[in-house]
């Protein structure tokens, strides 16, 4: 797990905005910065892939296979459709100039759907053709995006400011154990994604107490491949109690469905 960044808010309001953004709509950014880029595909939807220039796929024959059509453009872009379900496999991409990127492939039942961007810091934006955006991106650190979703979901909506750029996303409300042990129950609540480069996910997970103690939250005990965790309080008081309840902000490069158990 990525190093995590503690931060401690305290607001005293509860209640939630309905606007959704639908995945599909949005166009998400990552970054090649040597580590292999983790791409999930939705079986038997079509997922777009977008580089900086041209490329050519070398693509496992085991993949090939269970693959209904991967079709690629001379501006750059890989639409790909898995025909079944796969585990994570290397595929390397590579343009005629000598770049290359080298992806972890993988395709589940309900992946999501919107695009991706590779954005490679070395290739001249003049000569990127969809690895930078057309207007300047978002520059948000954790720390805005922590306040924001705690504003989101603590605060009246008459005192919600929209934070351009920044777009609320269904999410799967069912139960995940994303703590290590049982003395902490977690449930998703709400999710955003922010137009920086790379993207960047703050999640609001409803943590409850299931411990007959006082428990302190610790992020070192999340389980999943996060950037950095928020809580709303220190601790949470013993199951039935009051205060047996909090809210923990996670921070990713990748949707919570990507990068939790």
């Amino acid at each position: 797990m990525k190093q995590l960044i503690t931060l401690i808010l305290t607001l005293y309001f509860i209640s939630f905005r309905a606007s959704y953004a639908q995945p599909e709509d949005r166009l998400e950014h990552r970054v090649w910065n040597k580590t292999p880029i983790h791409i999930v595909l939705p079986v038997g939807e079509e997922r777009r892939i977008d580089f900086p220039l041209s490329v050519e796929l070398q693509v496992p024959a085991s993949i090939k296979t269970m693959s209904e059509r991967i079709q690629i453009t001379e501006s750059g872009s890989v639409y790909w459709m898995a025909s079944q379900s796969f585990k994570r496999q290397r595929v390397n991409a590579v343009t005629a100039t000598g770049y290359s990127y080298i992806l972890d492939i993988e395709a589940r039942p309900k992946g999501h759907k919107h695009p991706i961007a590779i954005v490679d810091e070395r290739i001249p934006v003049e000569d990127s053709k969809t690895g930078k955006p057309a207007k300047q991106p978002y520059d948000y650190d954790y720390v805005d995006l922590v306040r924001f979703a705690a504003q989101s979901v603590y605060a009246p909506d008459r005192l919600i400011k929209d934070l351009p750029g920044v777009r609320r996303l269904e999410i799967n409300a069912d139960h995940l154990p994303l703590v290590k042990g049982g003395d902490l129950l977690t449930e998703p609540m709400a999710q955003w994604v922010a137009s920086t480069i790379p993207s960047l996910y703050v999640t609001a997970v409803r943590v409850t107490s299931n411990s007959l103690n006082k428990t302190t939250l610790d992020p070192r005990l999340l389980r999943g491949d996060f950037l950095a965790a928020s809580s709303q309080h220190a601790y949470v008081n013993a199951a039935g109690e009051q205060g047996d309840t909090t809210t923990w902000y996670l921070i990713s490069d990748k949707p919570l469905s990507e990068v939790s158990p």
